[in-house]
């Protein structure tokens, strides 16, 4: 039986724990009282450890170093939950290969170790390993493939190589999960028109258009509009020009379909217009937008 002084701090503790709460300073204090406390065995370890990772968050270093040996004394030195708290010891004190080594033993016992394949990624994006760390998002991601944020981190990842491509497809993959979020869908259809070419375009339209269903008025998405529609309507324009405007089947330019867009342009025009009267940009939002509907 646990005596009554240490059952409150045991609960605040875990509900910190099961709801994942960033507040190292109020584990530090309600788990050190604690450490020689009669709890059960489970109960302990996991306020050892919700302690050494406080204490790394706070910079105790020496703190987290005593108290990892605790789990040690505990549980031995091969036991996966010592193996991980040393793990993040070590990247705390800058030891990053010696912490890979640690990731790369968890990987091999089991490939989907998630604790592992994060951290493992953390630290090859911190020394700047960009292609073993789009490898290690990558293997992630094959066995997680609902975890959006990675996706998101693995596009940021993308476009910092240039994959444009890559990077559309991750965020193709963060609609599936996230289809109400406006940001996705501009950032998507901003990826389309910079990729450029037709059917990229009509993406690109489809997605800000999204955006405009679920927030309007988003300016973003109006800007994003006018840019997708005016790049088709110049493409298509450069493309007659070259062709005599005699091409036929899937490359023919659909009239329907252009005066659709010619109508979005105008749509997205007079918005963006409206959305800039009475402000300092309004006259050169004016002049700017007038001339670009002009086509």
């Amino acid at each position: 039986m646990l005596k009554d002084s240490s059952k409150a701090p045991l609960a605040i503790l875990e509900h910190i724990d099961d709801h994942k709460l960033h507040e190292p300073a109020i584990v530090l204090k309600l788990g050190l009282p604690l450490r020689k406390s009669k709890l059960a065995p489970s109960q302990l370890l996991s306020v050892l450890e919700q302690i050494i990772i406080a204490a790394l968050h706070q910079k105790e270093i020496q703190l987290a170093g005593e108290t990892l040996s605790q789990v040690k004394a505990s549980t031995g030195s091969t036991s996966l939950r010592y193996r991980k708290l040393l793990a993040l010891c070590l990247e705390s004190a800058g030891e990053f290969e010696e912490a890979l080594v640690i990731y790369n033993d968890m990987l091999s016992e089991n490939k989907a170790n998630v604790h592992a394949l994060k951290r493992k990624y953390s630290i090859l994006r911190t020394q700047l390993k960009d292609i073993e760390a789009r490898e290690c998002l990558n293997d992630y991601l094959e066995q997680n493939g609902s975890d959006a944020q990675a996706w998101v981190e693995m596009a940021k990842t993308c476009l910092e190589q240039g994959d444009y491509k890559g990077a559309t497809f991750c965020y193709e993959e963060v609609v599936l999960c996230s289809p109400m979020d406006t940001d996705v869908h501009c950032s998507l259809g901003e990826l389309y028109v910079t990729i450029g070419g037709k059917e990229n375009y009509i993406l690109a339209r489809k997605h800000f258009a999204q955006c405009l269903e679920l927030e309007k008025g988003c300016i973003r998405a109006m800007f994003g509009l006018v840019s997708a529609t005016e790049c088709y309507l110049d493409l298509m324009a450069s493309d007659q020009s070259s062709s005599g405007g005699k091409k036929k089947g899937k490359d023919a330019w659909d009239e329907q379909d252009v005066e659709l867009v010619r109508d979005l342009k105008a749509y997205g025009v007079e918005n963006l217009i409206k959305s800039y009267t009475g402000t300092s940009m309004s006259g050169l939002m004016t002049t700017i937008l007038s001339s670009s509907g002009d086509q």
